[in-house]
């Protein structure tokens, strides 16, 4: 994929911050990013300014207060045609997940949720940065779900449209945000140790930040293992969360299908709460939330994994500071030099016969 050097990243983020606000306030904008540009129906190699909106309409409908510049300070801007909505299950889903079952130990991308929603994804496995506790991570409308939610509620695994009840309690919910971002923490009981690998064995250990062109797998509880590459980053978009109402989430970026890969899914409803992974260092990017609202092929959403971990108050495993190094046992530790005694020191009389002897050594030499 092509890259894009550090100073025209600035340049664009410059550029997209100048306008997020005003197009983001026109009507039938669902969305504005920093991504490749679309032509045709296929991705060019070109950064641009991306304008998502709910019904592309052809231009000759448009009048002039309607049209988005071409180009801002020489960069491109792209108008595309997507809708964006939470990817949770509803009560009557008959989706079939692999990843439904009750474990012990608890691997990462399987069902897990509060009781009062249907399922989503256990992402990740993190720890209190405070008292480095372990916790579990997932969205807010996976682990709460509505506006009354409170610290203390049980969550469960597997989730309650997979056939979890009240002794699958595997944590506590703790701490959640929702907007600009929409994540949720919760203390485990270590009633069932949580690993910090998914079904598949990949260990999801570390963060780095995501980056256009980056090809990127997430696990989750319906599609299971599935890949992508990034298309667009810096995304704030409006999602409906119910009876939470309309919230603005920040720090977004989209995944789409690789190229070749045809009209595939790769989230579906259920898979709320996944991490994304970039596949070259194997370091998380980003926590699933949402996908394109609509037919295949899937364009899915998450948030930056770091802003969350950090407004969360949570490190990744590969994060915790390193244990201080272990007292040395004086039994077995020798002691410095300064508790050697020092050498003895001549007497007089051996410093003048080494006199004598010297003088003489000299004379005859």
């Amino acid at each position: 994929m092509t890259t894009f050097s550090p100073e025209q990243m600035a340049q664009a983020t410059a550029v997209l911050n100048s306008v997020r606000e005003e197009f983001l306030a026109r009507e039938g904008v669902t969305a504005v990013d920093l991504g490749f540009k679309w032509s045709q129906g296929l991705m060019t190699g070109k950064l641009s300014i991306r304008v998502h909106v709910a019904t592309k309409r052809p231009l000759s409908e448009l009048t002039e207060t309607e049209l988005f510049p071409k180009e801002i300070d020489g960069i491109p801007v792209d108008v595309i045609e997507a809708q964006y909505g939470l990817q949770l299950l509803p009560d009557s889903s008959q989706l079939e997940a692999a990843r439904k079952a009750r474990y012990n130990p608890i691997p990462l991308g399987v069902s897990a949720g509060n009781p009062r929603i249907t399922a989503g994804t256990l992402g990740a496995k993190v720890y209190d940065a405070t008292t480095l506790q372990p916790m579990a991570l997932s969205n807010w409308h996976v682990f709460v779900g509505s506006p009354s939610g409170a610290a203390g509620e049980p969550i469960w695994q597997p989730g309650s449209l997979d056939g979890g009840n009240s002794g699958d309690t595997f944590a506590t919910l703790s701490r959640f945000i929702l907007g600009p971002y929409d994540a949720a923490v919760a203390q485990l009981t270590n009633a069932r140790d949580v690993l910090s690998e998914t079904m598949d064995g990949d260990p999801i250990e570390d963060v780095t930040a995501p980056m256009l062109g980056m090809m990127v797998w997430k696990s989750g509880r319906t599609t299971e293992f599935t890949q992508g590459f990034i298309d667009g980053i810096k995304m704030t978009t409006s999602i409906n969360y119910g009876t939470a109402g309309t919230r603005v989430i920040q720090d977004v970026v989209r995944m789409v299908p690789r190229p070749g890969a045809g009209n595939v899914e790769i989230s579906m409803g259920g898979d709320s709460g996944s991490i994304w992974v970039d596949e070259a260092s194997g370091k998380a990017i980003g926590l699933h939330f949402a996908g394109e609202v609509g037919n295949a092929p899937e364009h899915a959403l998450a948030t930056e994994l770091q802003p969350v971990l950090d407004r969360l108050n949570v490190l990744m495993p590969a994060q915790r500071p390193l244990p201080p190094p272990p007292e040395p046992d004086p039994d077995l530790t020798p002691p410095p030099d300064d508790h050697f005694p020092p050498p003895p020191q001549p007497s007089l009389f051996q410093r003048l016969w080494q006199s004598v002897r010297n003088f003489w050594r000299n004379l005859f030499s």
